[in-house]
Order: structure tokens, then sequence, then C-alpha cells
């Protein structure tokens, strides 16, 4: 380890190389972890919208059914 580390800070070159790479994945990295974030968020507030949209569905379904039974308590109570 020590030979690379003599190698590296001898030939100052290799040392700027190392450096670029070392910036590029962290470049790298850092842009994975953000588009794996934005695609996280997306998908949360497609299941947000799916939940939502659902409770929506099934609300209008309850109010109907509460309505119709209404209407068919009332023409039952008419037939007495």
């Amino acid at each position: 380890m020590q030979s690379v580390i003599d190698f590296i800070t001898a030939n100052p070159l290799y040392g700027v190389g190392l450096a670029l790479l070392l910036v590029f994945l962290i470049f790298s990295l850092v842009k994975k972890a953000v588009t794996l974030v934005v695609i996280a968020v997306l998908l949360n507030l497609g299941y947000g919208y799916y939940l939502h949209d659902m409770a929506q569905t099934a609300y209008d379904k309850a109010a109907d059914a509460v309505k119709d039974a209404a209407e068919q308590a009332g023409d039952m109570m008419r037939l007495k």
C-alpha cells in the first residue's frame, strides 16, 4: 500500500487522474440516488392518488346506497 501512495505522490498527473475518477464516481452515485428518490416520490404520489380515488369511489357508492335505501324506505312507508 505504501508503494502505491509513493507512486501517486511522485507522479502528480496520476493523482489528478485518480481524483477525477473519484469525483466522477461520487457524481454518478449522487445522480443515481437522486433518480431513486425521484422515482420513489413519484410512486408514492401515484399511490396516494390511487388511494384517494378509491376512497372517493367507495364514498360515492355508499352515498348512492344510502339514497336508494332511503327511497325504498319511503316507498314502503307510503304503502302502509
